[in-house]
Formats: C-alpha cells, sequence, structure tokens
C-alpha cells in the first residue's frame, strides 16, 4: 500500500508556477519516460524530474517514478488534482500524470514498477477514479490511450513496459487488484460504514418521497448499528442508507455534527476550499479514523461535489464520511 508521506517534494513546482485550473476527476494518466538513455544514468530519475521543474513550460506531470540510490522513489513535480501538460488535449481531465524513468535492470524495475502502480491506485481512489485500463469512460488510461483518442502519437508505456516483461494485460490486473502481499487487515483497519442509532425514537425515511416521508413500519431503536451503503444529500443534509430505499439522518446516528475520516490508517483525503481547489498537503491532516467537527448544512463546492466543511475554507467530499459507502 502505497504511503504518501515518501514523496520526494524537492522539485515541486511553486505557487505561480504550473497550471492554475481544478483538472476534472476522469482520468489517471500514465506514462514512461522514452529516453533510452537512462537505462545508463544510475540518477535518471532525479535527472528526469529536474529536467521537468526547469522547463515546465514546455511539459510536466504530477509524479516522476524510478529507481534510484538503491530503491523505488517517487518525486512529485505537479500539485494533484490541478491541470498538467503531459497528454495535449486530455491534460484538462486528469488530476494526476504519472511518469516512468527508464533503467535496464529488471530488478530495479520490478521495484519501481510496483510503486508506480501502487501510486496510480492510491490517487485514483483518492478522485473516485476507476481502477480500470484503457476501457470506456472513467478511469486509468496509458498515453497510448489518449494518442487513440485524443491525437498525438505517443505509445508509452507499453513498448518498455512489454520489453521489461509486463504486458497489457498485466498492468491492468495489478492496477484493479494490488499486490498479493499487501496485508489484507491493515488495508481493511479505518474503511467502517456502520452508523449507529442516537436517538430516543423515530422513523426512517425514504427516498420515494423528495420531502422524506416516513416510511411506514420501519420505526428503529436507539442503539442499534447499521451498514450504511452510501449517503443522499436532501435539503443540504446528509443521510445514511441503511437498506433498500431506507434512509436515517445522520443527526441522529453517532456521526451527528462530525465527519470521521473513513480512510486507511495513516492515509489520508485531500480537503478543497471553496473554489473546488485541492489545499496542498492537506491529506497529511485529514488522516483515516480521525474525527472534525462540521455543521449540519452540507455545501456543494464546485466540481468536487457535495462536502462537509470543516473549517473556515476547508470541504471535504461525503464520500469520505464513514456510512458512505466507500471502501477504498
Amino acid at each position: 500500500m502505497f504511503n504518501p508521506n515518501i514523496i520526494n517534494k524537492t522539485y515541486t513546482l511553486g505557487d505561480y508556477q504550473g497550471d492554475t485550473r481544478l483538472a476534472s476527476n476522469r482520468f489517471i494518466i500514465l506514462h514512461e519516460s522514452g529516453n533510452d538513455n537512462d537505462k545508463r544514468d544510475s540518477q535518471a530519475l532525479l535527472h528526469e524530474v529536474q529536467y521537468m521543474h526547469n522547463n515546465y513550460g514546455s511539459a510536466y506531470v504530477q509524479f516522476f517514478v524510478g529507481y534510484m540510490d538503491g530503491k523505488a522513489q517517487v518525486y512529485q513535480i505537479g500539485e494533484p488534482g490541478y491541470v498538467s501538460w503531459g497528454a495535449l488535449t486530455a491534460n484538462p481531465y486528469a488530476p494526476v500524470q504519472i511518469e516512468f524513468a527508464r533503467t535496464g535492470d529488471k530488478q530495479q524495475f520490478r521495484e519501481a514498477y510496483r510503486l508506480y502502480v501502487e501510486v496510480a491506485r492510491y490517487y485514483a481512489n483518492a478522485y473516485g477514479i476507476p481502477l480500470t485500463l484503457d476501457s470506456g469512460g472513467n478511469g486509468i488510461k496509458t498515453h497510448q490511450w489518449v494518442t487513440n483518442n485524443f491525437g498525438g502519437d505517443h505509445v508509452d508505456p507499453y513498448p518498455y513496459f512489454a520489453g521489461m516483461g509486463i504486458t497489457k494485460s498485466q498492468l491492468a490486473y495489478d492496477l484493479a487488484n494490488g499486490f498479493d502481499d499487501e496485508p489484507e487487515p491493515e488495508k481493511k483497519a479505518t474503511i467502517n460504514n456502520v452508523v449507529t442509532v442516537t436517538a430516543d425514537y423515530f422513523k426512517a425515511f425514504t427516498t420515494t418521497n423528495s420531502k422524506g416521508v416516513p416510511h411506514i413500519g420501519t420505526d428503529i431503536l436507539s442503539g442499534t448499528a447499521w451498514q450504511s451503503a452510501d449517503i443522499l444529500v436532501r435539503d443540504k443534509k446528509a443521510y445514511f442508507k441503511i437498506g433498500n430505499d431506507t434512509y436515517i439522518p445522520q443527526s441522529v446516528t453517532d456521526k451527528a455534527g462530525k465527519i470521521v475520516i473513513n480512510y486507511l490508517d495513516g492515509y489520508g483525503v485531500n480537503a478543497y476550499n471553496s473554489k473546488g481547489q485541492s489545499i496542498k498537503d492537506s491529506n497529511q491532516v485529514f488522516k483515516g479514523g480521525t474525527s472534525w467537527a462540521t455543521g449540519e448544512e452540507l455545501f456543494k463546492v464546485p466540481n468536487v461535489g457535495w462536502c462537509y466543511q470543516v473549517s473556515t475554507d476547508e470541504y471535504i467530499p461525503v464520500k469520505f464520511q464513514q456510512g458512505s459507502g466507500f471502501k477504498g
């Protein structure tokens, strides 16, 4: 499982560098450098990152992955969530694009490749993007797919990866499933979609009436716990889905007045400002399992959707609330 704390941010672009547009959360785009000289350069990753940082006006991506100094590493260049310049007219649809620095050593490649896949999976989950490869609709896309659908002439990363023993089908499988030695208990540590009723007595609600008319015969007792599969927003308030067309308001549960981050232990989620811009390094604060006070009213943030307000200008999407059905 990828830990974002390992990201090297030495060459991250400054506040007035790069694109200021917020990207649509549709694609994670995968690249590789295409530079065969990297195979003969033990510091290829660093040199690729330095070049991209110094020439960002021509092209840059959010992350560069490779093998250097005895281990697989990842550098950040662009800010996740914003448009970067690595895939022509597909750029506005990708909150994250990832490059790979070539190596000629297959063992080094395997270690860097694993990290590359973990980074892609982590950010796909963070932005609600499906873990599918080069298929229809939203998902993880290669530069080859961008060429086929948006134009250009790049075919990466397939030819180089194939030469190192990774086929398209293997890449698709790894992106969808991760790696077998990921400890399953740790992966599920704080993923929790159970809500507990705290009100003395009330009726559950159903979506058959947009006004929230009580669903006859579904009285819910205080102290009972329910698995919630989704959050419905009605009149700017949250309702947990506890059954087929049956909802209970957040205000009568143990989540009243707060958001409890539904994510993996040690990992965090991005907060956004009222303009829909991702707040830098906020995922270092809003970690899985942490609880944050919030009002009963939800806010619809541009390009993000319904969110909880956790400070004057910090908003967290409802999908990251325990009880949202989100599974990481």
